[in-house]
């Protein structure tokens, strides 16, 4: 039997599907239909993942957080600051959500960082002052150049007396009278020194009585 060659203009089967729909207003709905109910269930599969996520974050609040690294002293303004949502959860007590006024940071802040109240001197107290750690006393060592190392804000040093043959009465010529203190401040006249409480009426003597200087450590 002979066959048949195929048309060699069949026409392709996606446009037989689309003149069986326009042939068939009935199939076109239902269609239609099929594909607007399937939009809706990943609509709503996107909105319930979402959902999800929030209720898994919880509510967000607002928090004031840092635009760029602060030093300890350095005073909060609105060129430093700013208020953003925050997830609740997340968020250790005593945050900040507004900016208080005239109060500066007692310990570095990096960008990005929620401000919380614990790590603010309190209102109105200089950039010197709120550096100290409580219990200590800022006192400035006199120094002239070259006397000390090339010191900056934040580092570490031991103060050293040197006394006088006469004043030491036989004694060592020399002691530490404290270590580890924190620098507070620094310029060419003086380094601004954070020393205990019960250490500074004793500097004050040494002052008097020998030569003070200051040793850098290495932490």
């Amino acid at each position: 039997m002979r066959r048949t060659p195929a048309h060699p203009f069949r026409v392709p089967h996606q446009l037989d599907v689309a003149l069986a729909l326009r042939r068939r207003p009935r199939y076109r709905r239902a269609l239609v239909i099929a594909l607007a109910a399937l939009c809706g269930i990943a609509v709503m599969g996107v909105v319930q993942r979402a959902e999800q996520a929030a209720a898994a974050w919880g509510t967000s609040v607002p928090v004031l957080v840092a635009t760029r690294d602060l030093a300890p002293g350095d005073r909060l303004d609105a060129g430093n600051t700013r208020v953003v949502p925050h997830p609740a959860p997340l968020l250790p007590e005593g945050v900040l959500s507004t900016l208080p006024d005239d109060r500066r940071v007692t310990v570095a802040i990096l960008a990005g960082e929620v401000l919380r109240a614990e790590r603010l001197a309190p209102a109105g107290l200089s950039a010197v002052a709120a550096r100290l750690p409580r219990g200590t006393r800022a006192m400035a060592v006199p120094v002239e150049p070259g006397s000390v190392p090339d010191l900056v804000l934040g580092d570490r040093v031991d103060v050293l007396v040197a006394l006088a043959p006469e004043a030491s009465g036989g004694g060592p010529p020399g002691f530490a009278l404290a270590t580890d203190v924190l620098v507070v401040a620094v310029d060419d006249a003086a380094v601004t020194i954070a020393v205990p409480a019960d250490t500074a009426p004793r500097l004050a003597v040494a002052f008097g009585t020998g030569a003070v200087t200051l040793a850098l450590t290495g932490g």
